[in-house]
């Protein structure tokens, strides 16, 4: 599957720890460029708008206009208040 991506889509932050509830914050009509590679595959999802976080966030989900869903564990992530930013994740395939 071809993680490549430029438009809008909903994507969920979410934060998922054994021994709590999950707490998701759903983005909705995000501008997002999402590029995968390599095995495992890793995605790099960017968007230009903030987007809104739960505390200690560690899963994200992109659910795409084509009813798609691409989701993993977050690697790293860089989440400005005010600007551009992005999250790079695993995924299991």
């Amino acid at each position: 599957m071809s993680y490549d991506y430029q438009g809008p889509a909903s994507v969920i932050t979410a934060s998922r720890h054994l021994g709590t509830e999950a707490v998701e914050r759903l983005n909705e009509s995000v501008d997002i460029q999402m590029t995968g590679s390599g095995k495992p595959t890793i995605v790099r999802l960017s968007f230009q708008t903030p987007l809104q976080w739960p505390g200690h966030p560690n899963h994200v989900t992109v659910n795409l206009p084509d009813g798609t869903a691409v989701g993993g564990v977050i690697v790293e992530i860089e989440r400005p208040n005010d600007g551009p930013g992005f999250v790079t994740f695993t995924v299991d395939d």
